[in-house]
């Protein structure tokens, strides 16, 4: 019995692999789209305020204004250094750090309800655009400062007291970043049911090895 379980468990382990690949795949695939989204969107966003809070932005001079959009412009060159450092991070994919009780829906998407992991994440992301607009007046606050009567583009970190940038409002992942996703859930469902597999078949060698060694004494 005992080599029959080991065979098995290796069985499984070799039917496990091609989606961890697959799996890593789809995530560089989706950080490549999402860097392009933030990039976009930061522009985007910044013009949304400028014309949002006109009043701001005609008391504004010539030069602070280019000023502004330099700082913007920065911002979306650096996407792609953002944008990893918020997900290119183990904890949020599954694959990289499987767990046996991790919900079946940690992916799923509904309507525009998106994965709740990646979604914060990049939220968090999409945050430092605040630190510009709250720098040159337009109602937005990401330094943490709750007194205000503003929009609060931060949270705080659950360890620890330290607070980060972070958007708030309602937001449309990019039709390109939904499909990526989609993929990583399918495979994810199918990954995670081998996983559970494996993780029987190890505690039942385990139940053996132990009886074994009970019934040896």
């Amino acid at each position: 019995m005992g080599e029959e379980i080991d065979s098995l468990i290796k069985s499984k382990e070799a039917e496990l692999l091609p989606f961890y690949s697959r799996m890593g795949e789809i995530k560089n695939q989706f950080i490549k789209e999402t860097i392009l989204f933030a990039a976009e969107w930061y522009r985007k966003t910044a013009k949304d305020y400028v014309a949002k809070y006109s009043q701001v932005t005609l008391g504004l001079s010539s030069e602070t204004i280019v000023e502004m959009k330099v700082r913007v412009d920065d911002l979306a060159k650096n996407a792609e250094k953002i944008v990893k450092d918020e997900l290119d991070i183990p904890a949020l994919w599954w694959h990289e750090e499987p767990h046996l009780l991790d919900s079946i829906d940690r992916y799923k998407q509904v309507a525009d309800r998106y994965s709740e992991v990646l979604d914060h994440a990049l939220r968090r992301a999409l945050g430092y655009l605040g630190v510009i607009l709250e720098e040159f007046g337009y109602n937005v606050v990401a330094s943490g400062d709750s007194a205000s009567y503003k929009e609060f583009w931060f949270e705080h970190l659950p360890e620890s007291r330290q607070i980060v940038p972070f958007y708030p409002h309602i937001l449309k992942w990019s039709e390109e970043m939904q499909q990526k996703i989609r993929e990583y859930d399918g495979q994810y469902i199918l990954a995670r049911e081998l996983y559970i597999d494996l993780h029987r078949l190890k505690e039942e060698k385990k139940r053996q090895q132990a009886l074994t060694r009970w019934d040896s004494k």
